[in-house]
C-alpha cells in the first residue's frame, strides 16, 4: 500500500498564530474542501484501485491458484482506501497546533475546515474498516487486528509523543513498519479470495517488501532539502546531511526495482516488463545520484522522482499481470 499520504509528520514546536475565522458552511461542504485539498478523490481512488489490484493478482499468482476477485477482493480494496484516509486524518489531527504556524495556508489551519470534521472522517473510515472486515473477511481477522492496532499506536505516538517529536529518526523507525503491516494484511486478504487458504511464502515476503519500501523512500525523500534551504521543519537532511539522507530513498527504490524484477521472473512475465522496470531504475538512480553529487535546491526533485518511479513501476506490473493472468470475477 503505497503511498501515499504521509504516515508521520514531525516539526519543531514554536509559538502558534491565531487560527483564521471559523468555517460557516455545513459539514459536507467543509468535507469537500478537505477532500479537494488534502485527499483528492479523483487521484486517490483510481490509484488505490490500480495498486490494490496489482497486489491482489500478484499474491494469488505467486500462490499458484486461480486469480479471482470476490468479496475478499472488495474487502481488501475498501480497506486499502479507508486505511489511506484514516492515516491522512491521523496525520492531520496529530499536527493541528503545529500546522497553524508552519502550514497556515492549509484548509484546517486557515479555518475552512474544523477539527471536528477531520475527526468525523477519521471515525467514519475506522468504522468502515471494522465493519467490512468483521462481516466479510473472517479468515484475515488476525492480520487486520495487528494492522489496525499498530496504526492506532502510531497515532498515539506509542504513548511517547515528546520523545518522538524530538527525534525524527526514532519516529521513522517506529512508524515505517506500518506499511509492512498494511501490505501483509492485504496480501493475506488476497490469499483468502476464492475460498482458498494459500500460505504466505517467501515470494510473498519479497512482494511485501516490493510494495512497502517505496513508502519509506517517499517519506524520506519529501523530508530532504537542498543546501541552504532548511527551515524549522525537521528533515532528514538536517540529521544526515543532504547527501547522506538521499542514499536512504535511493537504496529503497533500487531494492524495490530488484524485487520487482525477481517477482516478474518468478511469474514468467514478458520481456517488455523487464525492459521497462530496468529503465525506471536507471531513471530514478540518475536523479538521486545527480542530487548526491550536487545537492542544490534545483536538483532536489527527489520526492517527485520517488512518486513517479513507484507509480510507473506498479502500473507496468499491473499491465503485465493482467496480460498474463487476467482476473476472474466471483461477486
Amino acid at each position: 500500500m503505497l503511498l501515499l499520504p504521509s504516515l508521520c509528520t514531525l516539526k519543531l514546536l514554536k509559538p502558534m498564530n491565531t487560527i483564521s475565522p471559523p468555517a460557516t458552511s455545513n459539514f459536507f461542504s467543509r468535507a469537500w474542501i478537505y477532500s479537494r485539498e488534502m485527499f483528492p478523490l479523483h487521484l486517490y481512488l483510481p490509484y488505490v484501485i490500480a495498486l490494490y489490484t496489482c497486489l491482489h493478482i500478484a499474491s494469488q499468482a505467486l500462490a499458484g491458484g486461480p486469480v479471482v476477485f470476490d468479496i475478499y477482493g472488495v474487502t481488501g480494496l475498501v480497506s486499502a482506501f479507508c486505511m489511506m484516509l484514516l492515516l491522512r486524518t491521523f496525520d492531520e489531527l496529530k499536527d493541528v497546533e503545529i500546522d497553524k504556524d508552519l502550514f497556515p495556508e492549509r484548509a484546517l489551519p486557515r479555518g475552512d475546515v474544523k477539527v471536528s470534521d477531520v475527526r468525523i472522517l477519521s471515525i467514519a473510515s475506522f468504522s468502515v474498516l471494522l465493519l467490512v472486515n468483521f462481516l466479510f473477511a473472517r479468515q484475515t481477522w488476525l492480520p487486520f487486528f495487528i494492522m489496525i492496532t499498530y496504526a492506532v499506536l502510531t497515532f498515539k505516538w506509542f504513548f511517547a509523543e515528546k520523545i518522538h517529536r524530538e527525534n525524527l529518526f526514532l519516529t521513522m523507525m517506529t512508524h515505517q513498519p506500518l506499511p509492512l503491516f498494511i501490505n501483509y494484511y492485504l496480501i493475506n486478504v488476497a490469499l483468502a479470495a476464492g475460498g482458498a487458504d494459500h500460505p504466505f511464502t517467501f515470494g510473498h515476503f519479497i512482494l511485501l517488501l516490493l510494495f512497502s519500501l517505496p513508502v519509506t523512500a517517499w517519506e524520506v525523500a519529501r523530508k530532504i532539502r537542498g543546501l541552504g534551504k532548511e527551515t524549522d521543519y525537521v528533515t532528514f537532511s538536517r540529521i544526515f546531511g543532504a547527501r547522506g539522507a538521499a542514499y536512504i530513498p535511493l537504496v529503497c527504490l533500487m531494492l524495490s526495482g530488484a524485487f520487482c524484477l525477481y517477482t516478474g521472473r518468478t511469474l514468467g512475465l514478458s520481456s517488455s516488463f523487464f525492459i521497462i522496470t530496468s529503465a525506471l531504475m536507471v531513471y530514478a538512480a540518475f536523479f538521486f545520484i545527480r542530487f548526491i553529487v550536487q545537492p542544490t535546491h534545483q536538483n532536489n526533485v527527489l520526492k517527485n522522482t520517488a512518486l513517479a518511479f513507484t507509480t510507473l513501476l506498479f502500473f507496468n506490473m499491473l499491465f503485465h499481470l493482467l496480460q498474463k493472468y487476467g482476473l476472474q470475477w466471483q461477486l
